[in-house]
């Protein structure tokens, strides 16, 4: 995605999440949950490209005034925190609440003096993230942080190796030998960073809703296959939400 176009939407999302937030403190008012997203791949299946054109997909199909769905993986974010240090938005929001999206950021890939301190953060600001629905999550163990929230639906890229490889050839011109190598010390971090943190393991298919192999779909497929699990998902909650509404009177 497009960096400024990943600052705009970031920022439309956070301030329409912050006014959802003032509004849910309103004597009557209760929010519908909101969908969201985790996506957990192997190195190489094009997650990248699948994840900003599922944003547009999800974009497209979202009903008027409902806030915008936002994508959030480590180098995205991490961008806006040392490239656009949030000075353009600072000045918009009183103190309180330009805080509140300094910390969420900060917590999410921000500067803590240890890796455990870091973790520990990031889940914190995952779950919040979660919580306030429309974002699709890249990584970091989101799919086992937001394990327990019913308005998840969590996905895993596979794909044969020999594929993969393929892939990063095609897409950053290395060799076959340097793309074989990127991709198993990826995996390799990928999977020590879960196992380490919360004593899972990533490939185990259990953990997930769907798994898909990028080897035998095409991208738009995989978009047009999440997309249409995010509607029956979207349907299930509105049932949900009218069925306690019901109840509460």
């Amino acid at each position: 995605m497009e960096y400024n176009k990943f600052v705009d939407l970031s920022k439309s999302y956070l301030f329409c999440q912050l006014k959802r937030n003032e509004l849910t403190k309103s004597e009557g008012y209760h929010p519908r949950l909101l969908p969201f997203i985790t996506i957990s791949r192997e190195a190489g299946t094009g997650e990248s490209a699948i994840t900003n054109t599922l944003l547009d997909e999800l974009s497209s199909k979202q009903p008027s005034g409902e806030c915008p769905w936002t994508l959030y993986d480590k180098d995205l974010v991490k961008r806006v925190v040392q490239d656009y240090n949030l000075t353009g938005i600072q000045g918009l929001l009183p103190e309180r609440k330009f805080s509140d999206i300094q910390t969420m950021f900060e917590e999410l890939f921000g500067l803590h003096p240890t890796k455990r301190e870091m973790a520990h953060n990031i889940s914190k600001s995952i779950i919040k993230l979660a919580d306030m629905g429309n974002v699709i999550i890249v990584g970091r163990g989101s799919f086992y942080i937001t394990r327990h929230h019913r308005n998840g639906l969590h996905i895993r890229l596979i794909g044969s190796l020999q594929q993969r490889v393929k892939h990063m050839v095609d897409e950053y011109t290395l060799t076959l030998k340097q793309a074989e190598e990127y991709i198993k010390k990826e995996d390799c971090q990928r999977h020590d960073y879960v196992k380490k943190l919360f004593g899972v393991d990533l490939n185990d298919p259990h953990h997930y809703d769907l798994v898909i192999n990028t080897d035998k779909l095409l991208p738009q497929e995989i978009i047009a296959l999440i997309s249409d699990h995010i509607e029956l998902l979207k349907e299930k909650l509105a049932l949900n939400y009218y069925s306690e509404e019901l109840t509460a009177v």
